[in-house]
């Protein structure tokens, strides 16, 4: 079932406020569902929910800790499972959103050395 605007918009509402907070985040705080969600990519549509929201989250402009995490959560957990189907994706973000390449500038190596060798080159900006 496709993410409604509503979902999504609530997806990434809590999950900025769960990652801003100073105290850490466990399963009993009440965003704790918006961390946990990022990590159901057992599926193809899942994935493509979790891309929107990185790239929502992306939009909003949080404090440099939520990018963090974002980056080295969702992000690289969506590359490592989902590359080869996002790589174009994250290429094409790559060359046209100066915050997306320094999002993948957090990611760790987590797949294939050929999709991994793409994405840092659309971190460096070298995409083309």
């Amino acid at each position: 079932m496709a993410l409604t605007e509503i979902d999504r918009t609530a997806w990434i509402s809590a999950y900025i406020k769960a990652q801003s907070s100073p105290q850490p985040v466990i399963a009993d705080h009440p965003c704790w569902w918006a961390i946990e969600r990022f990590m159901d990519l057992d599926q193809l549509d899942s994935a493509e929910d979790a891309w929107s929201a990185i790239l929502g989250v992306l939009e909003r402009r949080p404090a440099a800790r939520v990018l963090q995490l974002l980056a080295a959560g969702p992000l690289e957990d969506l590359i490592h499972y989902w590359g080869p189907h996002f790589i174009e994706r994250i290429e094409e973000t790559a060359r046209e959103n100066a915050q997306f390449r320094a999002l993948l500038n957090g990611v760790w190596q987590s797949s294939t050395s050929d999709i991994w060798s793409r994405v840092r080159r659309a971190a460096l900006g070298d995409c083309s």
